[in-house]
């Protein structure tokens, strides 16, 4: 039959094959053998490791369906080196081990191309087995009929895989030809190890968007077949591994690639022998680990005798890391624990034996047995647990670390189990929450990777239910958290226990565990997100759960990923959401989440999106004091990873304090998601703790009673308060690793300690002691932070291994011995410590030494081939110090050590490898650097040399080419030192006064030249060192010492006096300059005698002073240039001297001092240093040179000198003959002549000068004229201003080009200036029309508006100026004549300020120019003197070199203070100890709306300088503040490091939400603005040189003080209490008032409701509403016919009762003795209770009760309750929660229907109607009989109302909305039933009705 089937299908199909390969019997079959291995990056020119084994393989049938398989002449050699062009080179010992391996062949089973079990004597490896499967692997075939292409699983050496065939025939030569394919990806039963992920998430979308490790293999046979039988002839395999870390696409990636090649050499007839061996059945084709999970990757060698190398290993490790650790610290103690992992348990034990008693080795052995994480480590320590070897703190820290490392298999769980229950404690000590944490986490290990983990489970619900019978808080809490880390859904039916709203013994249970069930649902979520939507949205929706455990319900419920669905019904519960905490928490978690750019939450992002659309409009505003969620993330698709960070502040009842925060951060990498850290905080009651100090609990009920007063209201109760308690907690990869608190007590006995004796803390007393007999401790930590690894077999057998290790060692050591005196007695108090004088010895050193590995490549116990990339970091900080410490003398002393050999700080080196090792020629192990740096291209290391020989050019080449190759190389800092090594970099900052210097080095070879892929500028080298290096002095230097010096004692450790010397004398004179200059010196003689002491010396200014903080935005520019007016500084310099002057080198106004310092001076400063400011000068020039403008200006001035005028032109003349522009002469003088128009004092006018225009340099031309632009831009007010400041720059820069030698640059400025100020003065004129945007609004400064009356007077005459005003009047003078100048032409300023006398209306016209240049208020004296001549030192702090000669060397700074009401003075004075000119000058002037900084160094404090001002005034009529920095020179690293800085700004800006625009600004300023648009709003405006950013309505924490408030007038505000005010100002924010009046109540919570209760009951205003109330506040009327109240103040400890008097006054009485009764009293104060009168009102302040103050006219009450009774108080005033909806609060804490029933709800009862209040409390019925649900009703109050008393009669009534409960009528009991029975609380509210409430009554007879 078989041969006609056979005949007939070959009719029909040709001639198709279909025997399947086979080996018969009694035949032999010879193969060849070749497979190869090889790991490394894909590119050419990079080092690759790998293996390669030739060999012979026969094949013979031994029986039906079985072979047998025997392996001999293997051949192996390894690869390592530069792909592709090394060879393979044999390895003699590698043949000689694998031969060892694969001696005995094996039987498989073989049929129809299938692979069947295979069978093996027990002395064939795992991993020979392997090789074996390896080359089966190629015969599986699985051959269909009749199908040339087919897909389907088939078996094989990694699993079932999908596999493709395509078949193809050669008819004649009777071959076939099979391709097959396998993705390596999609199997099934995938066979693959990964270790040490556990804690982290599978990213699903990532992993769908980017695989980072992707196999396959393409199989090619030739089959030929005879009649009967196919055999294989020929086999080869090709597979490739890719492992991508980045973007598979973009990021680069490292490959795997393996081949064998199988081919037919013979086929012998004859039977083959079968060893005589037994043969065990060892599995099928699947590959099986082996030795490789114990062999770590980092290091290869041989195991003799595991004990004896574990000791040297360990004693190796001890003594290499006694003093600083070495760099190869970490990889010895992986070399120890891979020792320990191979040892057994009496190993363990007889290594503990000898060195336990040994402290460093007893560390390293608890270290590091727990990392070896098997069970025999575990019993080990279980062992030790039991005999009570191990301190509780010991085997805490083990056990945490074994059973985090651990993996769960059954041996494992076993002893974790047994330690659990036998050696944990229940109780909440460290160990026991460790213990119990830790073993949770292995049971989610456990729970993770199979699916039986009831064991553990069952263990911890145990825990739990038994916690909950004892209701022990502690325990409970425990067992929940430990439930949250193995976060199994089959835990949820016991968190829900737990849980509020599911049972109702959980209601009871405090807030703090049901927070805390709530968050162990977090990590369920991930496995059963439905479940915990449904509960955790349940929880959220339900009003009467605490509003914190609710907001954690919503953040538990967000983790899960909820769709859209569930967030629209989120944000619709929020939209009703009567808290406004839960709202704002909500609202910005859903907008934080939408901002995300993960992969994984996109979906989720924008379904927040949508659901913030709803949101937005009603809570976009919410403040600081509600609950909020900040969240920052960012993804970076070319890494495909990222990094997201959390933050959430749950607040309740609006505290500044917030009651519970938690950050948290998570990462994408790899397609994982973790959350490597997460903290959370707790705190209740400490605000209020923290507020009264330390006070030992003192009886509550002593001192009065609440009690009777609170039983009189209807069933009040107690808000429920917290214990005062701080918890916290750390999670690390969502594992909660531990918790703990510090309870009421903890907190108390910490404050007892401070204040306290120490009789009652012996711990201090011992700390003391030891300190004094001095200390020594040494601590080690050596730690296996990871070790991640997935290992995969190859289709060769040997398996390939991507793993990252990440090991650390941790090294304290430190000697520290303190000398006290006086000796402290036996009743020392710490506090004493602040008058006693110690000195303190300490040595330390700390050390760090961290490796980081990662492998990818063969990893067996027999070989290892692969790429290794190794990161290794060394820190090592020593601090040697000597501190002596006088409190009483306010003396610090310190002395460090000279450095006297380098010191690497830290090293941190990088550099990846091919390596090969074998087993069994250790020594022969290599290792390649996979990119070496000769083989990166010479162009990068190349400078280009031109053709040019000229020797100029060659220096310029060099110089330039260290410089392009440290700039182009893409990780260059610095200049590159050397050009030996080129592609070292490095930098040194030398301190050669204290003899040492800071260097980093750092040296980057990558092979991203070859591709700029990340992956690649990871391989190769990386180098970077921080070292500290001592330089050489002359003289050794011994020692540093540091001394600071405070108080009167200050002056005495000055080393250096300081001095400015007038570095214009140190210039050489020239006779001929005097000579010229006589003349004029003598003219201007008798006007120097008229000046007046007090005001501003022009001498100072023109002898240069120094510069100028205020002077024009970019004035020193000059500084560097060459001095060319030698003539102008000598003339100086003589009539300084001429005049007996004095040098002022803190002076400055009219920024002169740039001028003579450089000698390229501005006009503007000519004409200031002309002694016309002695009186208002209008300087007319004589000199041709001078502007013609000027001249016309003096001309209209209304009263000109000519002999000031004459000097100025002389000046000028000089000046512009000196070689510089004098463009500025015209404006300047125009400003000085109307200056003197409005009469004002001379001393602005200096001011108004030194502004005129900036750079007093060649350049000054275009720069004035871009000033002038600015100025023109803002004074619309006349085109005739305009032109002639057009006029008059343009003249100037004419002058500037006569006068230049700089004649090339000035010529094309020329042209610029003029079209800049045409175009500027379009501009203006176009703005009349526009809104202008925030950032072109104009600054005003606030002094314009100061003291306005006074300039009408000062107006009238020149003489009043003269002699000087007021502060205030010259400070307006300043900015008017500064309007002036800007005006142009001074007849229009002075007719403007003719006109607005007063606060000027046209004031706008002008800001523009104030902004740019504030005035100079008078109150910034000019002669600003050292202050150093007038008063001591403050502070003196010398640092010095304490040389072998005895020379000084080294720094001293000294800080001089003084200050008064109006002006605060402030000035840091740095000098070196060697006589040299060099010194720092830092200054500060504060003023009561104004502060300005300057920062000066260099040569007498000349060449360098920074200036800072700020200013309050107004932008756009709003409120504003500025502040404006300037600089002048500055040195080169300063500018570089700036602008590289600014490159960032408009990025970063960007991202906090700044929009930019386009602006010229000048080069030399930046400017910050900020106007208060609304108390909660500000506008804010930068502007740096090329920058301008504005932010409009940016939110403020808290509330502005904006308003007409009048503090400016009666209150200065100085530097002294600038920061105090600010901080009032959110302490105030954060206080709460009530006030309650005659007819209205406004609450603490500013509802205001109109309601009164005007009869003689006392009414509660406010409480505290906590278990132990502190105060009470109740208020009556006195007297029906007036207005007149009584107020009583009921606290603690005493009794205050405020009442009307006759006369209109108020009586108090405090204990019911009457005080402040006598006129001469104004001030009472008992128990902390201060009462004092204010006019008529009376004020009482208990600040420990929680009453700031509470104030009382008459008429009008108001109570001030401190911000830790936020939401503690109850009464009229309300619960001071910052919610609005819950203001109706009545006792019983239900919410009332109307404003007079919550009102009559705090009325206070009395037992008799003798004390004049009449009324009870009585349940009503209702007068109608409603129908509910069909039946006709009877219906009672639920709530009672206000009745008269029995005998009495309403005389008043008014009414009140009350809800009912009913009953049907016919069952319905009556209404004495109804008021006695206890259903009342809990009844519903059927119906609400209002019902008539008595409120006045008479009565008859003695009303009982």
């Amino acid at each position: 039959y078989f041969n006609m089937f056979y005949t007939v299908s070959i009719m029909f199909y040709g001639n198709y094959f279909f025997a399947e390969p086979d080996f018969s019997e009694n035949k032999v079959y010879m193969f060849n053998y070749e497979s190869m291995l090889l790991s490394g990056l894909p590119e050419k020119g990079l080092a690759r490791a790998g293996i390669r084994i030739k060999s012979k393989v026969e094949i013979s049938g031994i029986g039906p369906k079985l072979c047998l398989i025997r392996i001999h002449s293997i051949e192996a050699a390894e690869y390592n080196g530069v792909w592709p062009t090394s060879s393979f080179s044999r390895s003699l010992k590698l043949t000689q081990v694998l031969t060892g391996q694969l001696s005995n062949p094996i039987k498989f089973e073989y049929s129809n191309g299938h692979v069947g079990n295979l069978m093996a004597p027990d002395s064939v490896s795992d991993d020979g087995l392997n090789i074996y499967r390896g080359i089966l692997n190629a015969l599986e075939l699985s051959i269909k009929k009749m199908q040339h292409s087919y897909s389907l699983q088939e078996a094989g050496i990694g699993g079932i895989c999908n596999t493709t065939y395509a078949i193809q025939e050669n008819k004649r030569a009777n071959l076939v030809y099979v391709t097959k394919s396998k993705d390596l990806n999609s199997c099934e039963e995938k066979v693959e190890m990964v270790t040490g992920s556990a804690y982290t998430q599978p990213c699903w979308t990532c992993q769908q968007r980017n695989k980072n490790s992707r196999a396959t293999a393409t199989y090619n046979y030739k089959i030929k077949y005879t009649r009967n039988e196919a055999v294989i002839t020929q086999a080869d395999v090709e597979e490739i591994h890719q492992f991508a870390p980045f973007n598979e696409i973009t990021g680069g990636n490292a490959i795997v690639e393996a081949r064998q090649k199988l081919s037919l050499t013979d086929v012998q007839k004859h039977m083959a022998e079968v060893p005589p061996k037994e043969f065990q059945n060892r599995g099928s084709l699947q590959y099986q680990f082996g030795s490789e999970l114990l062999q770590l990757p980092v290091h290869l060698f041989r195991i003799k005798n595991v004990e004896s190398q574990i000791e040297e290993s360990l004693q190796d490790l001890v003594e290499t890391t006694s003093e600083q650790l070495p760099s190869d610290a970490p990889a010895k103690a992986l070399k120890l624990m891979h020792l320990f992992r191979a040892a057994n348990e009496e190993n363990y034990e007889s290594v503990w034996k000898q060195f336990s008693s040994r402290p460093a080795y007893r560390r390293y052995i608890l270290d590091i047995i727990p990392a070896v994480a098997s069970h025999r480590a575990l019993r080990f320590l279980r062992h030790k647990m039991e005999r009570q070897e191990l301190t509780n703190w010991e085997a805490a820290q083990t056990v945490l670390v074994a059973l985090h490392s651990s993996t769960p298999t059954r041996d494992v769980m076993e002893e974790a189990t047994l330690i659990v229950k036998k050696h944990c404690p229940r109780s909440s000590t460290v160990l026991g929450k460790v213990c119990h944490l830790s073993y949770a986490s292995l049971c989610h290990k456990q729970c993770s990777s199979s699916d039986s983990c009831s064991e553990c489970l069952q263990l911890l619900h145990g825990f739990a239910g038994e916690a909950l019978s004892k209701s022990n808080t502690e325990e409970i809490s425990l067992a929940l958290k430990a439930l949250g880390n193995v976060g199994h859904p089959a835990s949820i039916k016991h968190i829900k226990k737990f849980l509020p709203g599911y049972t109702a013994s959980a209601s009871d249970l405090p807030r703090k565990v049901h927070a805390t069930a709530v968050m162990a649902l977090k990590n369920i979520g991930m496995k059963d997100p439905k479940m915990v939507q449904a509960i955790t949205l349940e929880i959220f929706l339900n009003h009467k759960i605490d509003p914190r455990v609710r907001m954690l319900a919503a953040v538990v419920l967000l983790e899960t990923k909820p769709g859209l669905p569930i967030l629209m019904t989120l944000a619709d519960a929020v939209l009703k959401e009567p808290s406004m905490q839960v709202a704002s928490f909500i609202y910005s978690h859903l907008r934080a989440l939408g901002r995300s750019t993960a992969p994984d939450l996109q979906v989720m992002a924008s379904a927040c999106r949508m659901a913030v659309r709803v949101l937005s409009p009603k809570f976009d505003r919410s403040g600081y004091q509600f609950s909020k969620v900040f969240r920052f993330s960012m993804f970076k698709e070319l890494l495909m990873s990222g990094l997201a960070a959390k933050y959430l502040v749950l607040n309740n009842a609006g505290s500044l304090i917030p009651k519970m925060a938690m950050s948290q951060l998570r990462t994408h990498f790899l397609g994982r998601v973790a959350d490597p850290l997460e903290v959370g905080i707790t705190v209740e009651g400490l605000q209020e703790m923290f507020a009264k100090g330390y006070s030992p609990d003192r009886n509550w009920e002593a001192d009065y009673d609440f009690k009777e007063i609170l039983k009189t209201l209807s069933d009040w109760k107690a808000f429920s308060s917290d214990k005062p308690f701080a918890s916290g907690y750390l999670k690390m990869f969502g594992q909660e690793l531990f918790f703990g608190g510090l309870d009421k007590n903890a907190i108390q006995n910490a404050l007892q300690a401070w204040y306290g004796p120490d009789e009652k803390n012996p711990s201090i007393r011992r700390i003391i002691s030891s300190l004094q007999s001095g200390v020594g401790r040494q601590w080690t930590k050596a730690l296996l932070s990871s070790e991640i690894r997935r290992i995969v077999p190859t289709c060769t057998g040997f398996p390939t291994e991507t793993s990252f290790y990440y090991s650390s060692i941790t090294k304290v050591a430190g000697n520290v011995q303190a000398q006290i005196t006086p000796s402290p007695k036996s009743d020392f108090r710490l506090t004493e410590l602040l008058n006693a004088n110690i000195r303190l010895r300490s040595k330390m050193s700390l050390s760090i030494a961290k490796e980081m590995t990662f492998v990818m490549g063969i990893n067996t116990h027999m070989v290892q081939a692969g790429l290794e990339a190794r990161t290794k970091m060394n820190a090592h900080v020593p601090v040697n110090v000597i501190a002596t410490v006088h409190m009483k003398e306010k003396n610090i002393k310190i002395e460090i050590p000279a450095c006297k050999d380098e010191t690497n700080i830290i090293t941190v080196r990088s550099k990846t490898f091919a390596i090969t090792r074998n087993i069994g020629d250790l020594a022969a192990s290599k290792m390649t650097p996979v990119l070496l740096p000769e083989a990166v291209p010479d162009i990068m290391k190349m400078s280009f040399d031109s053709d040019s020989a000229s020797g100029e050019t060659d220096n310029i080449r060099d110089r330039q080419s260290a410089e392009d190759v440290s700039s182009r190389n893409s990780f260059a800092f610095g200049q590159s030192s050397s050009r030996k090594e080129p592609f070292v970099q490095s930098m040194c900052s030398n301190a050669s006064t204290f003899g040492f210097q800071v260097c980093i080095e750092r040296k980057s070879i990558h092979a991203a030249f070859i591709k700029n892929v990340p992956l690649y500028y990871l391989v190769g080298e990386h180098a970077l060192r921080m070292s500290f290096k001592p330089v050489y002095t002359e003289a050794p230097i011994e020692k540093i010492q540091v001394t600071i010096q405070a108080g009167d004692q200050a002056p005495t450790r000055m080393v250096r006096l300081v001095t400015f010397e007038d570095p214009e004398t140190q210039v050489s004179s020239t006779k001929a300059a005097i000579k010229r200059v006589k003349k004029i010196l003598d003219d201007t003689d008798d006007q120097g005698t008229r000046k007046s002491r007090g005001s501003s010396s022009s001498a100072s200014s023109t002898s240069g002073s120094a510069e100028s903080a205020m002077s024009s935005p970019s004035s020193s520019d000059s500084d560097n240039r060459a001095s060319q007016g030698g003539t102008q500084i000598n003339l100086k310099t003589r009539r300084s001297k001429a005049k007996g002057k004095k040098f002022y080198p803190f002076g400055d106004c009219s920024g002169s001092s740039s001028s003579s310092s450089s000698g390229s001076s501005s006009s503007s400063s000519s004409s200031s240093s002309s002694k016309s400011s002695s009186i208002s000068s209008s300087s007319s020039s004589s000199d041709s040179s001078s502007s013609k403008s000027s001249s016309s200006s003096s001309k209209s001035s209304s009263s000109s000198s000519s002999s000031s005028s004459k000097s100025s032109s002389s000046n000028s003349s000089s000046s512009s003959k000196s070689g510089s522009s004098s463009s500025s002469t015209g404006s300047s003088n125009s400003s000085s002549s109307s200056s003197k128009a409005s009469g004002i004092k001379h001393k602005a006018k200096k001011q108004s000068k030194t502004t005129s225009f900036p750079h007093a340099s060649a350049t000054e031309g275009e720069r004035s004229v871009r000033e002038q632009k600015h100025k023109t831009q803002s004074s619309s007010s006349s085109s005739r201003s305009t032109s002639s400041g057009t006029s008059s720059s343009s003249e100037s820069v004419d002058v500037a080009r006569r006068h230049s030698k700089y004649d090339r640059q000035a010529e094309p400025k020329h042209v610029k200036s003029q079209f800049n100020s045409h175009s500027s003065y379009d501009v203006s004129t176009e703005w009349e029309y526009h809104l202008p945007k925030v950032y072109r609004l104009h600054f005003r400064s606030a002094h314009i508006h100061w003291h306005p009356d006074r300039r009408i007077s000062s107006s009238s005459s020149s003489s009043s100026s003269e002699s000087g005003s007021s502060h205030s009047n010259s400070s307006s003078s300043g900015s008017s004549s500064r309007s002036s100048r800007l005006s142009g032409t001074s007849s229009s300023s002075s007719h403007r300020h003719g006109e607005n006398t007063g606060r000027s209306s046209r004031r706008s016209h002008v800001s523009r120019g104030v902004s740019i240049h504030h005035s100079r208020g008078s109150s910034l004296t000019c002669e600003r003197n050292f202050l150093g001549d007038v008063i001591p030192p403050g502070i003196t702090i010398v640092a010095q070199a304490v040389r072998s000669d005895n020379r000084n060397q080294g720094y001293q700074a000294t800080t001089y203070v003084r200050s008064d009401a109006a002006k605060v003075d402030v000035q840091l004075v740095v000098v070196q100890l060697a006589e040299t000119n060099w010194k720092a000058c830092a200054d500060a002037v504060i003023l009561p709306l104004k502060a300005q900084a300057r920062l000066r160094w260099g040569k007498e404090c000349r060449d360098y300088r920074i200036a800072a001002m700020a200013t309050t005034g107004q932008l756009a009529r709003k409120p504003a503040v500025q502040l404006k920095v300037q600089w002048g020179n500055l040195p080169s690293w300063i500018k570089k490091t700036s602008m590289a800085f600014m490159q960032y700004v408009p990025g970063a800006a960007l991202m906090l939400g700044f929009s930019e625009a386009h602006q010229r600004n000048p080069s030399h300023e930046f400017l910050v603005r900020a106007a208060a648009t609304s108390p909660r709003t500000i506008d804010t405006v930068i502007k740096a040189p090329g920058v301008t950013l504005y932010y409009q309505a940016l939110r403020m924490p808290f509330t502005l003080p904006l308003g007409p408030s009048p503090t400016y007038e009666t209150r200065d505000i100085t530097a002294w209490n600038l920061l105090p005010e600010i901080a009032l100002q959110i302490t105030q924010e954060d206080q709460s008032t009530c006030e309650v009046s005659e007819g209205d109540f406004k609450t603490f919570d500013h509802v205001s409701r109109t309601y009164s209760f005007n009869k003689s009951c006392n009414l509660i205003v406010a409480q505290d509403c906590t278990e132990h109330p502190k105060f009470i506040i109740t208020t009556r009327k006195v007297d029906p016919q007036s207005f007149s109240r009584e107020v009583h103040i009921n606290t603690t400890s005493v009794n205050i009762t405020i009442c009307p008097a006759a006369n209109s006054s108020l009586l108090v009485a405090c204990n019911e003795e009457p005080v402040l009764s006598h006129s001469g009293v104004s001030e009472y104060e008992k128990d902390n209770v201060k009462i004092y009168k204010n006019g008529t009102t009376v004020i009482v302040e208990a600040p420990t009760q929680g009453l700031k103050n509470v104030t009382f006219d008459g008429v009008i009450l108001k109570v001030t309750v401190a911000s830790w009774m936020r939401g503690k108080t109850c009464g009229v005033c309300g619960n001071n929660d910052r919610e609005k909806h819950n203001e109706l609060l009545m006792p019983n804490h239900k919410l009332a229907h109307s404003c007079s029933a919550f009102v009559h709800s705090w009325v206070l009862l009395e037992e008799t109607c003798s004390g004049g209040c009449k009324l009870q409390r009585s349940y009503v019925k209702l007068n109608r009989n409603p129908t509910i649900d069909g039946e006709e009703s009877t219906c009672y109050s639920v709530d009672p109302v206000l009745k008269c008393m029995k005998d009495c009669t309403p005389i008043e009534k008014t009414s009140v909305k009350v809800g009912f409960h009913c009953f049907p009528k016919d069952t319905a009991v009556r209404l004495l039933e109804w008021q006695r029975s206890s259903d009342k609380k809990s009844a519903s509210e059927d119906v609400v009705e209002s019902v008539d409430a008595d409120i006045d009554c008479t009565c008859t007879g003695d009303c009982s």
